[in-house]
């Protein structure tokens, strides 16, 4: 299953990699495949002085976790996802929040599912029929 990976849940691996989201990123190689935008790396580095004060890690262990994260998820540029589905992403994501769209359109471009832990992002999707989008604790569910 295609599942593209929302910034919070890459951000919470930084902080927790041995939590339950930890284990899905790490050992569910079989059931999963991990993508997100590229657009996912300027997201992390706005946040880096943030996760250094969460975790006292220095610049250059958050630059190690960041890597040791995203070396198991397929970063997608913009430019390989379709005109149409970004026009799609943007209808879908712009009430419920914009900077939402890369992940939107990268899930509808790779015909994936998102895992987010953003609930105003999950229960705006699916008010729009978007069902393709899964929580952690769900996520999880599919792997039993």
């Amino acid at each position: 299953m295609r599942i593209v990976v929302d910034t919070n849940i890459v951000f919470s691996a930084i902080l927790n990699s041995n939590g339950l989201i930890g284990e899905l990123l790490f050992n569910t190689e079989r059931l999963f495949d991990f993508y997100a935008p590229e657009f996912i790396i300027d997201e992390l580095n706005k946040h880096k002085t943030k996760l250094k004060h969460l975790t006292k890690m220095t610049s250059e262990n958050i630059d190690i976790s960041i890597y040791q994260v995203l070396k198991n998820i397929e970063l997608i540029s913009s430019q390989a996802i379709s005109e149409l589905d970004w026009q799609h992403a943007y209808e879908l994501a712009l009430d419920i929040d914009e900077d939402d769209t890369p992940f939107v359109a990268t899930a509808l471009g790779i015909k994936g599912a998102i895992w987010t832990g953003d609930k105003k992002l999950i229960n705006g999707l699916q008010h729009k029929d978007f069902k393709e989008i899964y929580s952690t604790t769900e996520l999880f569910e599919l792997t039993k």
